[in-house]
C-alpha cells in the first residue's frame, strides 16, 4: 500500500470514530429547561454549567436523576465517598453502587500502592450491605508488581464506613 493510499485510510478512519463520537441526540430528546438540563448533567463533573455539584432542588433526598430511588443505602454512599476522600476516584456509580479509587501511595511509603473496590450491595444500612477489596502492589525495582494485602485492611475501611454511615443517618433524624 502506498503512503498516500495509507493517509487517505487513516484519515477516513479517523472520521468515521470522531462521527461516530459526536453524541448528538434527537430532537425530541433535548431537555427544554434549565432544570431538565441541571438534572441530566447532575454528578457529571463538565455538564452543560461546566461544574455540576448538588442536587436539581425538586429532587428529593436519595433519589437518582430521571426520579428513581437509588439502589443502595445514601447514607453508606455518602460515608464511602467521605471515608475515601483522600483517594482518587476512578470512577463512581451511585445507581449501581460501585465506587473505584485509582492507585494511592502514602507520602511515608512510596514503595507500595493501594486500590480500593467498594460494593454497596443493598439500601438497608446493614454490616453486610458493603463490600471493600484492597488491591496491593510494591515497587520491586522500579516496576510495581502486586502483592496480597491484609484481609483486616479491607475490614477496617468496611467499619470506618459503617460509623460514618450511622452517624449520618442520626444527624438525618435529628434534622427532621
Amino acid at each position: 500500500m502506498t503512503l498516500s493510499a495509507q493517509r487517505i485510510t487513516l484519515s477516513l478512519t479517523l472520521l468515521a470514530l470522531f462521527s461516530a463520537c459526536s453524541g448528538t441526540k434527537p430532537v425530541g430528546d433535548v431537555p427544554v429547561s434549565r432544570e431538565e438540563t441541571r438534572k441530566e448533567d447532575f454528578g457529571k463533573l463538565f455538564g452543560a454549567e461546566f461544574l455540576v455539584f448538588g442536587k436539581p432542588q425538586n429532587m428529593k433526598y436519595g433519589e437518582v436523576p430521571g426520579g428513581g430511588p437509588m439502589r443502595v443505602n445514601i447514607h453508606l454512599w455518602k460515608a464511602t465517598l467521605d471515608t475515601l476522600s483522600f483517594m482518587p476516584l476512578a470512577s463512581a456509580d451511585a445507581v449501581g453502587g460501585v465506587i473505584v479509587t485509582d492507585w494511592y501511595s502514602a507520602a511515608t511509603s512510596s514503595s507500595e500502592r493501594l486500590k480500593l473496590t467498594v460494593y454497596i450491595q443493598d439500601r438497608q444500612l446493614r454490616a453486610d450491605a458493603i463490600k471493600v477489596t484492597v488491591f496491593k502492589e510494591v515497587n520491586k525495582s522500579g516496576n510495581w508488581v502486586a502483592a496480597t494485602s491484609d484481609t483486616s485492611t479491607a475490614r477496617q475501611i468496611e467499619d470506618i464506613i459503617l460509623s460514618k454511615a450511622r452517624d449520618l443517618k442520626i444527624m438525618q433524624k435529628a434534622q427532621s
